[in-house]
């Protein structure tokens, strides 16, 4: 019985390798995708994109296929320190080197068939990071401020040209739904010049604050005139008005009637060819104005008497 195996199995490996050698005779077509790896000195930085591979399409026998396959470390290494700027690199002369192509073997196509090379002394600059955050709230709720972004600029170094053009570094975007609290975490920095460029960091943290909106209304506050003449008063009618606010819940918490100001600039009145004023009032931080009661204010202008 062990015989009939061993027999067996002889019989198989040898069919194998018969089938192996009559088929790796025949010609075939093979797709290569050969990386392009940049090697620059610490002066120099591409100023123009260049492709990330080189694909390549070959024919010939299948031994020599799978030999190219199984023996070569499929990399292209382009030293740009020592070109001269504005070079033109033919990829067919590096791919029947890089690969050793016997005679038999066709390159049927190559994209691309050449590569522009140009680069520009190396600068760095910091620019700001852009928030691509989206969040969309549950019914009730609102964001406290603007995102909070760390760090909210990064260093950036490639060719002075092309870093003339860039303003900001974007982060990717990314979706919350349905948020009702804070949310924090980290978000990576969308990089599409990879060749190009190098950033200082790839990710950032952040930080959104998120409350449980409110709206408060603030009675009697006083309206203050701003530089008025010292021989002048004015009379406001009314002169106390109500201040309604939205916010965040803890936000609305923490604030007093004594930090809502609005005030009117004589200068205005003495402008004025309606017959009111509109008072001016600076909101406290992640609040927003809803109404003001009144709008419009009458005034009466005196003159002092003197004592």
């Amino acid at each position: 019985m062990n015989k009939n195996v061993g027999i067996v199995i002889v019989s198989f490996l040898f069919a194998l390798v018969l089938w192996l050698y009559l088929n790796l005779n025949q010609s075939f077509s093979l797709d290569l995708s050969i990386p392009v790896i940049i090697n620059s000195s610490k002066t120099q930085a591409l100023a123009e994109e260049i492709p990330n591979n080189i694909d390549v399409k070959i024919r010939g026998k299948g031994w020599n296929l799978l030999n190219i396959l199984i023996s070569q470390d499929l990399v292209y290494e382009l030293d740009i320190s020592k070109m001269k700027k504005d070079s033109k690199i033919i990829t067919e002369q590096f791919v029947n080197e890089r690969l050793k192509l016997q005679t038999d073997i066709t390159v049927i196509d190559i994209n691309p068939d050449t590569i522009d090379i140009n680069f520009d002394k190396v600068s760095e600059k910091k620019v700001p990071v852009r928030n691509n955050i989206v969040v969309n709230l549950r019914d009730g709720y609102s964001i406290i401020g603007d995102a909070k972004l760390n760090p909210d600029s990064v260093s950036i170094k490639g060719a002075s040209y092309l870093l003339n053009k860039i303003k900001y570094i974007p982060t990717v975007t990314k979706v919350f739904n349905n948020v009702n609290s804070n949310i924090s975490g980290t978000i990576t920095l969308k990089d599409t010049l990879q060749n190009l460029l190098k950033v200082e960091k790839s990710s950032v943290d952040f930080f959104i604050k998120v409350q449980l909106s409110a709206e408060k209304n603030y009675e009697d506050i006083e309206v203050k005139i701003l530089n008025v003449p010292e021989d002048k008063e004015v009379l406001l009618i009314p002169p106390k008005i109500t201040i309604s606010i939205r916010g965040g819940v803890e936000e609305l918490t923490s604030i007093s009637a004594s930090e809502l100001i609005p005030n009117i600039e004589y200068n205005s009145i003495e402008e004025d060819t309606l017959g009111f004023i509109i008072p001016e009032l600076v909101l406290p931080e992640n609040t927003n104005l809803m109404k003001i009661e009144p709008q419009k204010l009458q005034y009466i202008i005196k003159k002092k008497q003197e004592n």
